[in-house]
């Protein structure tokens, strides 16, 4: 699935989104897609501001690039933000670990990058993600590890082969994410 979200980035409204990737099957029909896109919609409006708006959701079945149901959204970030909000292609990164190896025997990790970031201070820590917004992440990451329910079916995060996360960790220090020109 991939929810879409826009953000002002030099005077020009961007569109980003994040795709999630689950294990437990595929919504059977758009009542339960959008019962999915519902719960996911509520609980990622918390980790942005009203500088940020879902503005839709699309399901795909796997191994698809061709949406079986979307849903659109009017729906602002609900987070206050902090003193020191970050230009809109700097992002906080969430990786999700696993217990799946690679052929050379490396962790296989799933990520996530998050614009409308905050940083810490103005100061030394201008780099450091501001810890509130990292607790909201931390938990929105747990939520995507304990499941998502489309009212009949829960659906934990995984990556497109299948692995599935067993931990989150939001990094510390913001980085950046490059918007399409």
């Amino acid at each position: 699935m991939r929810i879409v979200k826009n953000i002002l980035f030099n005077e020009v409204l961007r569109t980003w989104s994040n795709r999630y990737h689950f294990a437990g099957g595929t919504p059977p029909d758009d009542g339960h897609w959008h019962t999915l896109f519902d719960n996911i919609v509520a609980a990622e409006k918390l980790v942005m501001t009203a500088n940020c708006n879902i503005i839709a959701a699309f399901g795909y079945a796997a191994g698809s690039d061709v949406p079986v149901s979307s849903k659109t959204y009017t729906q602002p970030g609900l987070y206050a933000g902090g003193s020191f909000p970050q230009a809109s292609d700097v992002a906080a990164l969430v990786r999700y670990s696993t217990a799946e190896r690679t052929a050379k025997n490396h962790p296989v990790y799933l990520f996530n990058y998050y614009h409308d970031a905050f940083a810490s201070s103005n100061g030394s820590g201008r780099d450091v993600l501001l810890p509130a917004q990292n607790t909201l992440l931390t938990t929105y990451g747990s939520a995507w590890i304990s499941g998502f329910s489309d009212g009949t079916t829960t659906y934990n995060r995984a990556g497109p082969r299948g692995a599935a996360a067993t931990g989150v960790v939001v990094e510390k220090y913001l980085t950046h994410r490059d918007f399409p020109r």
